[in-house]
């Protein structure tokens, strides 16, 4: 039986764990295979080639590169029993990484074990309960791998006028792009996922169809969630500026996308990671504002929306997210609106006659 190519294990020891990987597979009710010394990098072959391989290939990539780049160089070698739970708590914490890629790494590691007890591998998966299969489902604060993914610091959130200075300082195609992200708050795999078949212009609305993945030769996939389906209205002036794009791309069939990529002649679109590096974060440099990413200006939709009065469910249904605990997270009070806040309290709780009138005056001001 033949296990892979020369290109697919080009390391005699990717070959063996992918072998071992096979065998386990093939005698999994076996007594004997469970009492073999069965590696993390055997269980995570045996994961790849059962598994993982029925997942969106974004979520395969990012399995990939956090097990090989963290988990393998760490734990490949070493047995599933020996595998203990405060073991890889105190590893993860020493990661140099930012929480919230320590929770990802954390959550491979536990797809990983899961998929192992399902298969009979192992008996127990350390990084979700640390406990063994039959223990009664008995899970708690205190069990289980705890890795915070508490944000280290909050995403920048920019103003309406921030928005239009930074447009100012870009030409037609980039100003469009933040144009249309900065109305919509759409994802940027969204963003360059649109093609003219998705502006209906005769109801003035978009059609979110689609989402790209530039990695691995690049690919259109399935939006996030059928909430992300939901289509988003088309403002004149949104209809006007894409019309006028429109006429002067080379690429205008219903099927071509709205910002394609001359170097690939079109067939994908242009690559908008290279757009913000290169175009986008500079001109917000200039305007002293560093660390402008396309997620950015979805965060800034949301907060806008909340600050325009716009209530929570019309925000949630225009960032097209699947429940509002989801949407509370791209939410954040400006300093202005706080500070409103902040006078209706305070004209609220000082009744006349207390306090001076002229301090009274100026406390609310």
């Amino acid at each position: 039986m033949q296990v892979g190519t020369l290109e697919e294990y080009p390391k005699e020891s990717a070959a063996m764990a992918a072998a071992d990987s096979l065998r386990l597979t093939i005698n999994t009710q076996s007594e004997q295979n469970r009492n073999r010394k069965t590696t993390f990098n055997v269980l995570w072959e045996h994961y790849v080639r059962e598994e993982l391989s029925l997942k969106e290939l974004s979520t395969q990539d990012a399995y990939i590169q956090y097990t090989k780049n963290w988990v393998l160089p760490r734990w490949g070698s070493s047995l599933l029993r020996d595998v203990k739970t405060v073991d890889v708590e105190r590893w993860l914490r020493a990661v140099p990484r930012a929480n919230g890629t320590r929770a990802k790494i954390k959550c491979v590691m536990s797809a990983v074990f899961s998929h192992g007890v399902r298969w009979e591998l192992c008996d127990h998966n350390p990084i979700s309960s640390g406990m063994q299969v039959g223990a009664g489902g008995r899970r708690g604060p205190s069990v289980g791998v705890r890795v915070s993914s508490k944000r280290q610091k909050e995403p920048i959130v920019l103003t309406p006028s921030q928005v239009a200075a930074g447009m100012a300082l870009l030409e037609m195609r980039d100003q469009l792009l933040v144009f249309m992200d900065g109305s919509l708050g759409i994802r940027r795999g969204e963003l360059g996922a649109l093609r003219w078949m998705d502006c209906d212009f005769e109801s003035d609305s978009f059609n979110i169809c689609h989402s790209y993945y530039w990695r691995q030769g690049g690919h259109l996939k399935a939006t996030k969630s059928i909430a992300s389906e939901k289509p988003l209205p088309m403002h004149p002036a949104l209809k006007l500026a894409l019309q006028e794009w429109k006429a002067q791309s080379h690429y205008n069939r219903p099927e071509d996308f709205i910002f394609p990529s001359h170097v690939h002649k079109g067939k994908k679109p242009l690559d908008l990671a290279a757009v913000l590096q290169r175009k986008i974060q500079p001109a917000f440099r200039r305007l002293g504002i560093s660390g402008v990413g396309w997620h950015t200006f979805r965060h800034s939709v949301g907060t806008m929306l909340a600050e325009m009065g716009e209530h929570q469910l019309t925000i949630r249904d225009y960032l097209r997210h699947a429940n509002l605990s989801v949407t509370n997270k791209y939410l954040q009070a400006t300093a202005t609106s706080k500070r409103r806040a902040q006078n209706k309290l305070v004209e609220a709780i000082l009744p006349s006659g207390i306090l001076g009138q002229e301090w009274v005056r100026h406390s609310v001001q």
